[in-house]
Formats: C-alpha cells, structure tokens, sequence
C-alpha cells in the first residue's frame, strides 16, 4: 500500500522547495481569504486521467470543481454562487494536439449524487467558454463526457483550522470524503475511446466563520475560498507517529530561486525504537540558460542561522568539492561557488494551526500541524547567479505530527 502523498517521507527537500514556492505565490494581492462573516462552501469533485497506452490517443487529465458557496459577510449583502470548474489537459494522439487551462461550465453541465455517482457533458468554445483561475484553455473547440461511479472504501478526513494575521482570524472546519471511481470518457478531439487509468470521486463540506479585515500580503496557507484542492493518496502501511519539522527562508529571483531549509524528521514505529534525521540544505535553481538545479548539504552551523520568530536569516557558505550533494541531486560542475545572502521579515507574519483525522475503514491517523510564514527581502550574492535583490521572498516554519492506526483497506484515499 501507498501511503498518503501529502506526506514527503523519502526526500525532505521536495517539501522545502513546494514550500517555498506556495509561500511565495501565495504573497500576492487576492490571497483568497474571505471578508469577516460567516461561509458555508460546499464542493464536489471528479478526476479522470487516461495515459500512455495507445499512442493514437492523447495523455488527458480533467479534474471538476463543482461549487456552491452561501456568503453572510458582516458588511453587505447575503448571497448564494455556484460555479462549475473544469480544468483540462491533453496531449499527444493522431490528430497532436497539447494544451490545457481551466474554463467555467455550464450551470446543468455536471450533475452528482456525491460519491456514488456524477457525469460531466460539456462544450468548450474558446470564443464563448470564461476561464477560471485566470488560466484560459489553450486547445481548439471540444466537447467532453464523462460517467463517474464510486467504488471501494471512503476515506474521509475532519480538519479544524485557526488561522491569524495582523487583525484578522479565521476558524474553517472542513470536512472532505473521497473514494476511488470507474469512469467512461469520451473526448471529441480524440479519434478512439479512451481508457481509464485512474479516476475518483470527492466532497468537501467547509465552514469559515472569519474576523477583521484581511491585508492582501497575509498568506492564506491555501484555506482558500473555492472549498480547498487537495492532494490524493492512499492508505499508509505501519503503525505509529511521524513527525516533520522544517524552517527555510526562500528568494524568487528572475529566471531561478534559492532556499535555505533545515529540516527534522522522527519516525517512531509501533514496536521499534525511532529514527531522526537531520540536516541543513541548500539549494540554487537556475531556469535560464545555462538550466540547473543544484543542492548541498550544510555540514558546519557557521555557515547558516534563522532569526527567531522568523525575523531573519542568512547563509555565508563556500561550496566546494567536499560538500555532500542532498538526496537525488548531482554534483555541479560549476564549483567552487559561493552563497551568501542575508533575509530580513518584512510582514504581516501568519499562521494556522490545524488538527485533522482521517479515517478510512480500521486506519485512523491524527495530525497536528503548525505552520507560519513572513514575507521578506532577500540580498546578497551567489557566484553562479550574480548579486541577489528580492522583494519576492519568505521565511517560514513548520512542524507536522502524524500519529497512524490500523490498517486502511486497499484503495482508501485520503485527502487533507
């Protein structure tokens, strides 16, 4: 059995850095957290994904975000939207084509009976279809059906949530069901019936109940106003806790980032005694020319520290021919090179607490989880990229703890 994708067990760096680049999005204007009120959201979800097998039909992806929201602000009126998302994308085939985006459906386009059953019949015309998530659909005119029936356990998670920045708080209460589905599917810019690899079936019931006035530099951790997406998986294997403790700082800079993260990591199996890791790693993308992506193990304490509170950080580091490479990284042909750069906060802070349990057939997790982050700015210099002046930057922390009973049946999905 698989366990639960939401938690990066083998490489901790692949958390620092979908850490990092979350945070640093997320510090944008229109962070998706709602006005002070009271919000009943509810969502269904399908997800259907075909690839690989017949090279005449195109690799295709659609997943639907079925939504209605019931909005009671504490200033302006009630109301009641509904919104139907569709996000797909398509490749290959006969007739090649490759493109995707996400376009709004038509209001009786999906139908659903939660996780039983639902079907999506839909046109997207480019000239007519309105793209959401500000991502238009790049494929020509298509129509798309679908059936979705819900098969073998259901694996729901119940999460408490309670979320600061500045002057403004957010309790959100969600409650997300999700089972593993057959599906048939027919695409009109497919020249033959496709297959189906994977698909499912999901629901997402959140409550928010949110206080004061939001600045639009507050990060939103992803609680979101459109009912949440998460990330699917399956039932872990084994008993007992997992705890995962990561501070980085990070800096976008044009055409490449860096990111500085320690983390921690205890397992503590049923029966056996624990384990911990531990380090320090360092990590520089270039995504111009020449493209690189490299990442080194810190090795002294000399060469890093974080501020507390998340106030600062800094790095003054030489990388040579003796600094281990992390997991899965290749050495660079580019050292010696130099990094230092020092991260200065510059706010609001925010942070969440959330606890959640899931539970899918005799497995029962329990997970605890704190997480903040502070905008920064970041200067300095790394040999290999030049001097470093980045406003888009973070500093963050997280602590996540996992406590696993039981065993989940097979093909339990799990998501947060």
């Amino acid at each position: 059995m698989q366990r639960i994708k939401c938690l990066p067990l083998v490489v901790p760096l692949a958390f620092a850095l979908q850490l990092v680049l979350a945070v640093t999005a997320s510090a944008q204007p229109g962070n998706g957290l709602l006005a002070a009120g009271d919000y009943h959201i509810t969502t269904q979800t399908a997800d259907y994904f075909s690839c690989c097998g017949d090279p005449s039909l195109p690799t295709l992806s659609v997943n639907v975000r079925d939504t209605t929201t019931v909005a009671n602000p504490l200033v302006g009126p009630s109301m009641v939207t509904h919104e139907t998302d569709v996000d797909v994308f398509a490749c290959g085939g006969s007739n090649f084509i490759c493109g995707g985006g996400c376009f709004i459906a038509g209001a009786g386009d999906f139908t659903g009976g939660g996780l039983s059953a639902a079907a999506l019949n839909t046109r997207f015309d480019p000239a007519t279809s309105l793209p959401c998530e500000n991502r238009p659909v790049g494929l020509p005119a298509f129509t798309v059906s679908f059936n979705w029936s819900g098969t073998g356990p259901v694996g729901s998670t119940r999460k408490t949530s309670q979320y600061s920045c500045v002057g403004y708080t957010a309790e959100v209460q969600t409650l997300s069901s999700n089972v593993k589905a057959t599906s048939s599917a027919t695409f009109s810019l497919a020249s033959g019936s496709l297959p189906t690899d994977s698909a499912g079936l999901g629901s997402i019931d959140q409550r928010w109940h949110a206080q004061g006035d939001a600045q639009d530099a507050c990060q939103s951790f992803g609680l979101g106003g459109v009912g949440g997406k998460g990330a699917g998986g399956g039932g872990p294997t084994g008993n007992g806790g997992f705890e995962l403790a990561v501070q980085n700082a990070g800096a976008n800079i044009p055409f490449g980032f860096i990111n500085l993260a320690t983390v921690t990591r205890v397992t503590r199996p049923t029966g056996a005694p624990p384990t911990t890791f531990h380090d320090t790693e360092l990590t520089v993308v270039s995504f111009g020319f020449p493209f690189f992506a490299y990442c080194y193990v810190l090795q002294s304490p000399n060469t890093f520290s974080f501020g507390s509170g998340l106030s600062s950080a800094s790095v003054n580091a030489a990388i040579d021919q003796n600094t281990p490479a992390c997991v899965n990284f290749p050495n660079s042909p580019f050292v010696p090179f130099t990094a230092n750069l020092t991260w200065t906060a510059a706010g609001p802070l925010a942070s969440i607490q959330s606890t959640a349990i899931s539970d899918c057939g005799a497995f029962h997790q329990v997970t605890l989880s704190t997480d903040a982050t502070d905008p920064a700015g970041a200067t300095g210099n790394v040999s290999i990229l030049g001097d470093i002046s980045s406003p888009q930057s973070s500093i963050n922390s997280s602590d996540h703890r996992f406590e696993d009973m039981g065993t989940a049946p097979q093909g339990c999905l799990l998501r947060p």
